[in-house]
C-alpha cells in the first residue's frame, strides 16, 4: 500500500479508539451516572448522527471545496475538545444529561465533516482496485482496537468514574489528527463559487439518486443502520435494567462484538469470492435479524442472559461488517473523483441521516409498549435490509463488474454526470 494511505490507516487507530470510547460510554454515562431513561438515551443517541441529517450534502459541497488534509486535522482536535469537557464538567459537579446532548451534538457536526472528508481522500490515495483491501484494513484495524478497548475500558471504570474514561477519547483524537497532518497536501476538487454551492450540491444530490446501484446499496446500508439505532437504547435499557447485567461486564462485553466485526474483517474477501457480492450481502442480511433476535429470548434460552447478549452482539458485528465489506469499494469506482465528496455526502445523508429518526422512534415505542417490541422491530427492520440488493442486478455479482468502472473511462473533471451507466 501507498506510503500516504499508510499515514491514513494510522490516522485511523486513534479515531477508531475515541469512536469506541465514546460511544460505549456516552449511554452508559446517561443511564448508570445520570440516570437516564429509554426516551433520554435515545434522544442522545440520535444527537450524536443528527448532524448527517441536518448538514450532510452542504458538508459534500465544502469537503470538495477544502483541502482534504487540513479538514481532518480541524474536525479532530474539534472532536477532541468537546470530548474532554464531559469529565471536566463532571469532576467540578455540574455534569446533566444536557451536557451530554449539546456534547453528542457538537461531536455529530464534527463526525459528517470528518467522515465525508475520509471517504473523498481514500481514492484519491488508492487505486480502483486496491480500495477493496484499503477499506478492509481500516475496518480490520477498528475492529481489533473495538475488541480492545472496551475491554480495558471495563477493567479500568471500576478504578476510575465512566466519564473519566472520556480523557481516553479526546487523546485518541489528538493521535489522528497528529497522524492525518502528516498526509500529503492536496487540493480542493472544486473551486469557490458561493454563488455555485447549491448548485454543486444538487449535482452530487441527483447523481446519488439516479444512479440505480448506488441507490440500492444505499437504501440496504439505511435499513440495517435504522435497524440499529432503532433498537440501541432498548438494548442498554434491556441490559442494565431488566436483565441487571452489571455495568462493567455490559461494557466488556463490547469486545466480544468487536470481535465479530474483526472476523468478519478477515474472512469477507474470501467469503464473498465464494458466494459472490450479492449472495454474501443478502444472506449477512437475513442472519443478522436472526442474531438480534436472541435478544428478547435471552431469558428463555439455557445459558446465561449475558451470555446471549455476548453472542447476539457478536453475531450482529459479524453479519453486518460482512455485508458492509462485501459492498467495499464499491461506490468509489462508481463516482468521478471530483464528485466524490457530494455523493458520498449525499450517501450519508441518507445511510446516517435515518439514524437519529430511527433512534426516536425506537424511544417512543419504547415509552409506549416497553423495550422487548422494540427489539423485535429491530430485527423486522434488519431482515428488510436484504430486499433492495435482492430487487437490484447486485444480487447475482460475483465481483464488481470491471466496465463500470469510471476511472477507466476518460470523463472530464468539468462534467458532472448524473446519468447511471
Amino acid at each position: 500500500m501507498p506510503a500516504a494511505f499508510r499515514k491514513l490507516f494510522t490516522a485511523s487507530i486513534g479515531d477508531g479508539i475515541g469512536d469506541d470510547v465514546l460511544r460505549s460510554m456516552l449511554p452508559v454515562i446517561a443511564v448508570a451516572v445520570l440516570g437516564a431513561g429509554a426516551f433520554q438515551t435515545s434522544v442522545l443517541n440520535a444527537l450524536g448522527m443528527a448532524a448527517f441529517l441536518l448538514l450532510g450534502v452542504p458538508a459534500g459541497v465544502l469537503v470538495d471545496r477544502w483541502s482534504k488534509k487540513s479538514t481532518l486535522v480541524i474536525v479532530n482536535v474539534f472532536r477532541a475538545a468537546a470530548v474532554f469537557s464531559v469529565p471536566i464538567s463532571y469532576f467540578l459537579g455540574t455534569l446533566s444529561i444536557w451536557h451530554l446532548f449539546v456534547v453528542a451534538a457538537v461531536v455529530s457536526v464534527a463526525d459528517v465533516v470528518f467522515t465525508t472528508a475520509q471517504s473523498a481522500v481514500m481514492p484519491t490515495l488508492l487505486k480502483g482496485s486496491e480500495l477493496g483491501d484499503g477499506y478492509a484494513k481500516v475496518q480490520s484495524v477498528q475492529s481489533g482496537l473495538a475488541i480492545a478497548t472496551p475491554g480495558v475500558v471495563g477493567l479500568i471504570v471500576k478504578i476510575v468514574s465512566a466519564p473519566a474514561m472520556l480523557f481516553i477519547a479526546g487523546a485518541a483524537y489528538l493521535f489522528s489528527a497528529v497522524m492525518t497532518g502528516r498526509l500529503p497536501q492536496d487540493r480542493p476538487s472544486r473551486a469557490e463559487t458561493p454563488d455555485k454551492f447549491w448548485s454543486e450540491a444538487r449535482d452530487g444530490l441527483g447523481y446519488t439518486l439516479s444512479h440505480p446501484l448506488i441507490r440500492s446499496l444505499m437504501i440496504s446500508v439505511a435499513l440495517v443502520n435504522a435497524a440499529s439505532m432503532f433498537g440501541a437504547a432498548a438494548k442498554v435499557i434491556f441490559a442494565l435494567q431488566i436483565l441487571n447485567i452489571p455495568m462493567d461486564q455490559y461494557v466488556i462485553l463490547g469486545a466480544l462484538s468487536a470481535a465479530g466485526g474483526l472476523v468478519a474483517s478477515m474472512t469477507a474477501t474470501r467469503i464473498t469470492r465464494r458466494l459472490g457480492v450479492g449472495r454474501t450481502k443478502i444472506a449477512a442480511s437475513l442472519a443478522s435479524a436472526g442474531c438480534v433476535i436472541l435478544l428478547p429470548a435471552a431469558p428463555l434460552l439455557g445459558l446465561a442472559p449475558v451470555a446471549w447478549i455476548g453472542i447476539s452482539g457478536f453475531g450482529w458485528s459479524f453479519f453486518v461488517i460482512l455485508s458492509g465489506l462485501a459492498g467495499a469499494g464499491i461506490i468509489p469506482r462508481l463516482v468521478p473523483h471530483h464528485l466524490m465528496g457530494r455523493v458520498m455526502s449525499t450517501y450519508r445523508l441518507f445511510t446516517l441521516g435515518i439514524m437519529p429518526v430511527a433512534s426516536i422512534g425506537g424511544g417512543v415505542l419504547a415509552l409506549a409498549t416497553g423495550v422487548i417490541p422494540v427489539l423485535w422491530v429491530w430485527a423486522l427492520i434488519a431482515a428488510a435490509s436484504a430486499i433492495p440488493i435482492l430487487l437490484s442486478p447486485i444480487r447475482s455479482w460475483t465481483e464488481f463488474p470491471e466496465p463500470l468502472d469510471v476511472h477507466s473511462r476518460d470523463i472530464p473533471e468539468s462534467a458532472d454526470p448524473v446519468g447511471a451507466p
